[in-house]
């Protein structure tokens, strides 16, 4: 009898730290698939880093753009490495490589990509740091009243590139390990602005597919609540 107690109190006491991991799992990420929770406690929407997709999309009602358009920031001192320089134009406008099929995704739902535009660069060394999403928001925020990137239109969506050497989180996730690249929205001075972060990676194949999925999805579910 006391052997069986024992043993049944062993097996509660599994039980119970397996319930306190699955309440941590839920309280780290929303029920929606490929959404975690950013570092104000809002909701990204995140790629994969095994690009593991979750089905077909539904519509949840929200806002969609009709027309999307492509700034690419490429933020860290390591693109300044002549060695990366070529990697640039691989990814500068990621809509026009019309055959993706992220990008079709894009044509199915009519929404329309309009031509890229210029590149902006900002070489700061943050190869100590550890961007999280608030230094993204707080980049941008600069680089706007700076008016060193184009003020946001409704079809404007930010690309930031981040330089080889640069460490990137998510609320408690880490790039390359828990996402290729993720999206978000924040309401700043100069409006609303959708943007994409993309951390580096060695295989320009895979860098590129992260961003333009990430870039596709800004524009089907730029707030949350569109096609997702």
């Amino acid at each position: 009898m006391k052997r069986f107690a024992f043993v049944t109190l062993l097996f509660c006491g599994l039980a119970g730290c397996v319930l306190r991991a699955q309440q941590a799992v839920n309280l780290d990420r929303p029920a929606e698939p490929n959404f975690v929770f950013d570092d104000d406690g809002g909701k990204a929407q995140i790629v994969p880093s095994d690009f593991s997709a979750t089905g077909p999309k539904s519509f949840h009602g929200g806002p969609v753009l009709t027309s999307a358009q492509q700034v690419s920031i490429f933020l860290g001192a390591g693109w300044g490495d002549q060695q990366f320089r070529s990697r640039e134009t691989a990814l500068v406008d990621i809509a026009g490589g019309s055959a993706s099929p992220q990008i079709g995704e894009l044509q199915a739902h009519h929404v329309k990509t309009l031509s890229a535009a210029p590149r902006q660069e900002d070489f700061s060394d943050l190869s100590k740091a550890q961007l999280n999403d608030l230094d993204i928001q707080r980049k941008l925020s600069e680089m706007l009243q700076s008016k060193s990137i184009p003020a946001p239109s409704a079809s404007t969506i930010y690309v930031v590139f981040l330089a080889p050497g640069t460490n990137s989180t998510l609320g408690g996730h880490k790039a390359g390990v828990d996402y290729a690249a993720y999206h978000n929205f924040v309401n700043l001075d100069a409006g609303e602005i959708h943007y994409v972060v993309v951390p580096f990676h060695e295989n320009v194949d895979h860098h590129t597919a992260a961003a333009a999925r990430a870039f596709v999805e800004t524009a089907l579910n730029p707030n949350g609540q569109g096609w997702f």
